[in-house]
C-alpha cells in the first residue's frame, strides 16, 4: 500500500500542517491497523453540554464498545492485533457522499466537497464498497480537504459558536481538550478513552503555540484517523468471520456486531451519514440489536422528517445507483431526431423514478410495482411527453395510469433513454438492465470485437426495423445463445422510442414487441412481456441481493450468504413483497446484524 512519505518535521512554526498530518496518517496505516474498533467501551459520557449523546463520551473498556488506537503521538497497537489495511475485510473507507455528509454534521457547516475526495469506484452495482487501500494521491485529497473544512468551520460565526463552546484565547489547552472530549466520539462514531483525547490535544503543541490554530490542527488529524475515515467492523475474535469453502461461517454471539459498529452500519444504510443521539443512546443501552428495537428505529429513520434532513439516504441514492441515472445526465439525444428533448425534460425523467422508488418504500408497496403499475409520477412537461392528460404545472404529482402503458421503471424515460444511442433505441442495452438489475442474469462477456465484427451488419438501405436488423445480426453464433436471453425483452420494449415516448411504428412499420422468453414464455405486446416479469420468481430474489448489497457494502458470499438470502426471499413472497417491510427484515436478519468476511462471491 502507498502513503504519503512518512516524514517528521519539526515542532517549530514552520512545520507544515500537512506533513505533520500526513506523517501521522502514513505512520499509523504502514505500522497496523488491525486495533481499530477494539478497545474502548459505554463510557459515561464526560463532553461538555454540547458534546456527544449520553452514553458515547470518554470511558474504559467493555465489550459494548468500540474504540481504537487514535494516530497521535506516540500511538501504537497491542501486538499481535496488526494486519494489512488493503486485506482487511472488515473496513469500510466512507465513500465520498458519506464523507461531505459526515464531515458537515461534525462541523455544523454545508461545504461542497465532493468535487474535491477521492472519486469513488463501483463494485457489485454502487459505490459503497470503496476500496479500502490508501495511495498517496487519495491521502493528499483527504490532507487537503480536512484542512479546507475545518478552517471554514472556524470561520463561520453560527459554526464555530456550536463547535466552540469555550474561549481558545484565555486558557487554550484546557478547551481544546473541552471541545475534543465532547467531538471525538462523534467523529469516531463510539466512545473514546481520555488518553485518545489526550493524544490528540498533544497537536496543537506540535503544529502552533495558537489555540485557534492547534485546535484547527487536532480537528483535521482526526478527520485523517483510521478512526473516522473508516468503518470499523471488526470482532473481539476475528476467526468469527472467517467463511470458507470447507468451513461456511455460522452466526455466534462471538460474530455480532458491537452496538456501536450496528449504529454505524444502520445510519450508513439508510442515511449514508452518521449515527444520531437515538441511535447513539441506544448503543450505550446495549439495546439496538434487539430486532424489534431495529425495526422501530428503520421505520423511524425512513420516516418523512428524518428523511428530510439526509438528501442522500437510501430513499435517494439505492436507486440513483441501481437505476441508471448517471447515464441519464450525461446522454445527450441528437437534437435532429429527438427534438423534444431539453433539459426540463431530462430533470423530469429523472425525478420521476426517485419519486416513485421512495413511494414504493415510504407506502410499503409490492416490490412489483417497480416492475409494473398503475400509478406514476409527473408534472406537465413529463405527462405532455408521455400522453398523460389533466396534469398541469411544473410540481411532480402522482398520476393515475391505468388504461395507460406508465408505471413500473421499464415504462419510465429515465430508464429508457439511459439505455438508447443518441440516434435510436438500443434492444440490447434495455434487455441487460432488465436481467442484471431485475432478475440478478449475469450474461457472459460478449464475443472478441475481430469476433463481432465478423458478423455482416444488415444494409440500412434496405429499411428493416431495429427489430429485423437484430434478429438477422444475431441469428447465427457467435451471438445466438446468448441473445435468446436478450433479444425477446429488447424486443418487448421497442414501443418506445430513444427518449422513452411511445411509438406505434419503426421505419414506417408497425411495431412487433411480441416475443417468447426462454422457457417458452410467449408475449403478445409490452404489458404481457411486464406481467411475466412481475411474475418471474428471479426478481424477489434478485431484490433482496441488490438491497442486501448495498446495505452491507460488500457482494454475497454463495457458501456464507446464500441460506439467508434465501430465507430473506422466502419471508418476502410470504409478505407479498412489501418493499418498506422488506428494508425491516433486512436490518434484522443474521447478515445485517453479524460481521462476515469478503470471499467468493455470487454476483
Amino acid at each position: 500500500m502507498s502513503t504519503t512519505p512518512n516524514k517528521r518535521p519539526n515542532q517549530g512554526g514552520a512545520a507544515t500542517l500537512g506533513k505533520v498530518l500526513g506523517a501521522a496518517l502514513s505512520t499509523l496505516l504502514a505500522a497496523c491497523t488491525g486495533n481499530i474498533g477494539s478497545g474502548a467501551g459505554v463510557g459515561a459520557g464526560s463532553g461538555p453540554s454540547s458534546g456527544p449523546p449520553a452514553g458515547l463520551g470518554t470511558g474504559g473498556s467493555s465489550t459494548n464498545g468500540a474504540a481504537g488506537s487514535a494516530p497521535g503521538v506516540g500511538g501504537s497497537a497491542p501486538a499481535g492485533s496488526c494486519m494489512s489495511l488493503g486485506s482487511a475485510s472488515n473496513f469500510h473507507r466512507l465513500n465520498a457522499k458519506q464523507y461531505q455528509e459526515t464531515v458537515n454534521q461534525l462541523l455544523f457547516t454545508q461545504q461542497a466537497l465532493l468535487q474535491d475526495l477521492p472519486a469513488d469506484s463501483s463494485l457489485y452495482g454502487f459505490d459503497n464498497n470503496a476500496d479500502t487501500s490508501l495511495t498517496a494521491a487519495t491521502t493528499q485529497k483527504y490532507l487537503d480537504v480536512a484542512e479546507s473544512a475545518v478552517k471554514a468551520a472556524l470561520a463561520s460565526a453560527d459554526a464555530r459558536a456550536k463547535l466552540v463552546p469555550c474561549s481558545l484565547t484565555t486558557n487554550a489547552a484546557t478547551c481544546v481538550k473541552t471541545v475534543l472530549t465532547g467531538w471525538l466520539p462523534l467523529a469516531f462514531r463510539r466512545p473514546v478513552t481520555p488518553q485518545e483525547v489526550d493524544k490528540y490535544a498533544g497537536y496543537t503543541s506540535l503544529c502552533s503555540s495558537s489555540g485557534e490554530a492547534g485546535l484547527s490542527c487536532a480537528l483535521q488529524a482526526a478527520l485523517l484517523s483510521p478512526s473516522f475515515l473508516f468503518r470499523s467492523e471488526l470482532l473481539s475474535i476475528p476467526e468469527a468471520a472467517a467463511c470458507t469453502e470447507a468451513a461456511p461461517l455460522v452466526s455466534t454471539a462471538q460474530g455480532v456486531l458491537s452496538q456501536y459498529a450496528l449504529a454505524s452500519r444502520l445510519s450508513y444504510f439508510l442515511w449514508n451519514g452518521p449515527p444520531d443521539a437515538e441511535l447513539y443512546s441506544l448503543a450505550a443501552s446495549s439495546t439496538l440489536n434487539d430486532p424489534q428495537v431495529l425495526g422501530a428505529e428503520v421505520d423511524r429513520m425512513l420516516g418523512a422528517d428524518a428523511n428530510a434532513g439526509h438528501k442522500v439516504g437510501f430513499i435517494h441514492d439505492y436507486p440513483a445507483q441501481w437505476l441508471p441515472l448517471t447515464a441519464l445526465a450525461s446522454v445527450q439525444p441528437s437534437p435532429s431526431v429527438f427534438p423534444a428533448f431539453d433539459e426540463p425534460l431530462r430533470q423530469a425523467m429523472a425525478d420521476e423514478s426517485l419519486a416513485f422508488f421512495a413511494e414504493v418504500v415510504s407506502g410499503n408497496h409490492s416490490a412489483l410495482d417497480l416492475i409494473k403499475a398503475d400509478y406514476t409520477f409527473a408534472n406537465e412537461r413529463l405527462a405532455k411527453h408521455y400522453g398523460l392528460p389533466g396534469v398541469t404545472g411544473t410540481e411532480l404529482r402522482k398520476v393515475d395510469t391505468t388504461g395507460a402503458l406508465r408505471g413500473g421503471i421499464p415504462t419510465q424515460a429515465t430508464f429508457l433513454t439511459a439505455t438508447s444511442s443518441t440516434e435510436n433505441t438500443s434492444l440490447v442495452l434495455r434487455a441487460k438492465w432488465v436481467l442484471k438489475n431485475l432478475l440478478c442474469v449475469e450474461l457472459p462477456p460478449p464475443p472478441p470485437k475481430a469476433l463481432i465484427d465478423s458478423v455482416p451488419i444488415p444494409d440500412p438501405g434496405l429499411g428493416l426495423t431495429n427489430r429485423e436488423s437484430l434478429e438477422r445480426r444475431t441469428a447465427g453464433e457467435p451471438c445466438h445463445s446468448c441473445h435468446l436471453n436478450i433479444n425477446p425483452i429488447g424486443f418487448g420494449l421497442e414501443t418506445f422510442d430513444g427518449i422513452g415516448a411511445s411509438r406505434t411504428t419503426d421505419k414506417g412499420k408497425p411495431i412487433d414487441s411480441s416475443g417468447e422468453l426462454i422457457g417458452g414464455l410467449k408475449f403478445g405486446n409490452t404489458s404481457e412481456l411486464l406481467t411475466l416479469l412481475r411474475n418471474d420468481d428471479r426478481f424477489p430474489a434478485c431484490m433482496t441481493t441488490k438491497l442486501l448489497t448495498y446495505a452491507l457494502g460488500r457482494g454475497m458470499v454463495a457458501n456464507c450468504d446464500q441460506s439467508e438470502i434465501d430465507a430473506l426471499t422466502a419471508a418476502f413472497k410470504a409478505d407479498d413483497l412489501k418493499l418498506r417491510n422488506h428494508v425491516v427484515r433486512i436490518v434484522q436478519s443474521n447478515l445485517f446484524r453479524s460481521a462476515r468476511a469478503r470471499a467468493e462471491v455470487v454476483q
